[in-house]
């Protein structure tokens, strides 16, 4: 879904280079197209490196593709967790294998043509081929298998026709509820003349100026793949017209590559950005200074958007022993991190892991009879219990056999907070007679390692905020195990092997989204697991980093306003309330 670089920055040094470097790029586009700067908002902190194009199948696509240009059926509110109706006024399961969209009427492609139940079914039947980011939604596999490996569908699992305004989808068994649903508010609705044609081979590779029905549409004037990408407000948007939303104030959106660190603090302060989604070491000074605002006033400044973890692989020596882990989880003291690392920025994560908006879904007595908290002395009772000792008397414990104990952990290079909560993590176990060392590389280094099974821990956060948990657990419980090629690239990257746990999400996934009873019941089971077996150790939330100035814009998203939205514009976040951002926001 995200992924983004965390920024090495001191709040004391905006180099006047930088300066000019952001400058150069914002001037850049002015000298390919007039965009008056009150009349446009400017962004940054989602896109790193070149942009890939305009498919939203490939995960390096144009910064807001999805969500102002090519919209989906529904959106997703995570705040009131409830679904939106979008371009469908309505999309539900309307019996126990079948799911009914009513699309609304009156909404037009950008190119003039009516968005028609044939388009909606027509981007439905993309998820037949296996490139499709959603094809497990699709289709039965008669084969477990690794998602970038074609699978085997069973024939005739799905029908989806058309009439009139309405799709009908049926199943020819118990649907994937959870996946579907999650599906519904993030397949972004493709123009089928640009898509027509496509090929389960070709689904990755078009990249065509997007036709789509959002209230923007690409200005090719101001596009550069290695520096920018440009929107232009549309004449008339469906959804002003029908007053389902306020139009869009700002004529122009941009988003900028990131460049470098110090831009990013650099375009906030100079005020060539106005809305910043990186992370911001020192933002707090900001706040107080009245040089930038953030959704809370006050700690913890962000909304939370992920859970950070500790990931160990399970086939190591030591790390496949949960005695083990739990005492590892409890010798670290993450109030240590969230305290002087982030400056209370982000919240501390309690043992299931579990973000603040699915805590109705946390079984609160057993997370007090099965959770961990930090205690150096009960680290160590705890190893000593498990016949970890130290028997040379060098301060560490070995392994039951008298190997020497000596775990790796890792995170990308320049993430300037995880390096210090890394830091932090290998003094704490030291404590404890844990040994740690930190393992140096950059971001390619530490994703393939983690990968491929080569590492011993790493810092991560794969999965985020959504509508429902089965995200959260499909990622840690999900098999096969691949153990060739790239190895796991989306779950389980900690190799944890457990078919009855992999069973329950499973079944969590066929259970009814409205089943409430039923749900919490897996849910419980799947929460003692994870506090039982520790296959990730949760460290603590990270935040939904945004910051914004007002010398253009204003009435931007706050805690202590009407407008509860996410002001985000990392991919996935605008159906998740980041456009509503864009259409309350007004001109300064």
């Amino acid at each position: 879904m995200v992924s983004r670089r965390k920024l090495a920055v001191s709040l004391g040094i905006v180099a006047v280079a930088a300066i000019s470097l952001l400058a150069a790029s914002w001037a850049g586009a002015q000298s390919k197209a007039s965009y008056p700067r009150e009349q446009t908002l400017i962004t940054s902190g989602t896109q790193w490196g070149s942009i890939a194009g305009f498919n939203p199948y490939v995960g390096n696509y144009a910064t807001g593709m999805v969500g102002l240009s090519n919209e989906t059926l529904l959106r997703y509110d995570p705040l009131a967790d409830k679904y939106i109706p979008w371009l469908a006024k309505s999309a539900e399961f309307t019996g126990p294998k079948r799911f009914t969209i009513k699309v609304r009427s009156g909404i037009k492609w950008s190119d003039g043509k009516p968005f028609t139940a044939e388009d909606v079914a027509f981007n439905l039947r993309l998820l037949r081929f296996s490139t499709s980011t959603w094809h497990t939604a699709w289709c039965k596999l008669s084969v477990e298998t690794d998602p970038k490996v074609v699978p085997t569908c069973a024939a005739k699992a799905i029908k989806v026709r058309a009439k009139g305004d309405t799709v009908t989808v049926t199943w020819s068994e118990t649907p994937s509820f959870a996946q579907w649903m999650n599906a519904m508010f993030n397949i972004p609705m493709m123009s089928p003349k640009q898509y027509g044609k496509v090929t389960s081979a070709t689904l990755t590779t078009i990249t065509v100026k997007p036709i789509g029905t959002g209230p923007y549409t690409l200005d090719s004037a101001g596009y550069d793949p290695t520096t920018r990408v440009v929107w232009k407000k549309q004449a008339v948007w469906w959804a002003a017209k029908q007053g389902v939303a306020p139009s869009p104030a700002p004529t122009y959106i941009i988003d900028l590559c990131n460049t470098s660190n110090t831009n990013a603090l650099s375009g906030l302060l100079t005020k060539i950005e106005d809305l910043n989604n990186n992370y911001l070491p020192g933002i707090t000074t900001l706040v107080k200074n009245g040089q930038a605002q953030t959704y809370f006033s006050k700690a913890p400044y962000d909304l939370s958007a992920n859970t950070a973890w500790l990931e160990v692989n399970t086939t190591k020596p030591a790390l496949n022993d949960k005695a083990f882990r739990k005492a590892l989880a409890t010798s670290v003291n993450v109030g240590n991190i969230v305290a002087n690392d982030y400056g209370n920025l982000v919240l501390p994560a309690n043992a299931t892991g579990l973000l603040g908006v699915w805590q109705k879904w946390v079984d609160q007595a057993q997370l007090k009879s099965l959770g961990f908290t930090y205690s150096t002395a009960k680290a160590k009772t705890m190893l000593a219990a498990a016949g970890y000792k130290d028997s040379n008397g060098d301060g560490y414990v070995e392994n039951k056999d008298g190997s020497k104990i000596d775990l790796k952990i890792a995170v990308p290079q320049g993430w300037s907070d995880w390096e210090s909560a890394r830091d932090m993590i290998v003094a704490s176990a030291k404590l404890a007679g844990i040994r740690m060392h930190k393992d140096e590389g950059d971001f390619n280094h530490w994703q393939t390692e983690r990968n491929q099974g080569q590492f011993d821990t790493v810092i991560d956060n794969n999965y985020q905020l959504s509508d429902n948990p089965w995200t959260y657990y499909n990622g840690i419980f999900h098999l096969p195990i691949i153990t060739t090629g790239t190895g796991q690239t989306n779950f389980n990257f900690g190799r944890y092997n457990n078919p009855a746990a992999w069973s329950l999400v499973k079944k969590l996934d066929k259970t009814s989204v409205t089943n409430t009873a039923q749900r919490k019941s897996i849910m419980k089971q799947l929460q003692a697991i994870t506090m039982n077996d520790l296959p990730i150790i949760p460290l603590w939330y990270n935040g939904v980093w945004a910051q914004t100035q007002s010398k253009y814009w204003t009435n931007w998203p706050s805690d202590a306003s009407t407008r509860k939205y996410i002001p985000c514009m990392w991919r996935g976040y605008l159906q998740m309330t980041g456009i509503d951002t864009f259409t309350h926001v007004k001109k300064a």
